[in-house]
């Protein structure tokens, strides 16, 4: 099974961010990120569920004690988060954009 180290490193790469670009998003410096991924240093518990939240894994995929991993990518979890967050209004323009590139199926 992958290590703590690994699964960051996948994570972050996965998700098209660098080093730098995910401490600025944890609120972290680059550094930490760069000792995590080594294997130099490991979070406390309150970053790795930051990490975890960050990503939307559980721990033990975090940590590599699991492979299981929820079904969407970072982007697709982005985009329905976005989708969760907006309002009437909003909602009903994305759905009208969806549908233009819907084949077959129907939004409601």
């Amino acid at each position: 099974m992958a290590k703590f180290k690994e699964r960051l490193k996948q994570l972050r790469t996965e998700s098209g961010l660098t080093q730098t670009e995910l401490a600025d998003k944890l609120q972290m410096s680059k550094g930490s990120i760069g000792n995590y991924e080594s294997g130099n240093r490991e979070p406390n518990m309150e970053t790795l569920e930051a990490i975890a939240d960050f990503f939307n894994v559980d721990l033990d995929y975090l940590q590599g004690r699991t492979n299981s991993r929820p079904e969407f990518s970072f982007e697709e979890q982005w985009v329905i988060s976005c989708f969760r967050n907006a309002d009437d209004f909003t909602r009903e323009g994305i759905k009208m954009i969806l549908r233009k590139f819907d084949k077959g199926g129907e939004l409601k």
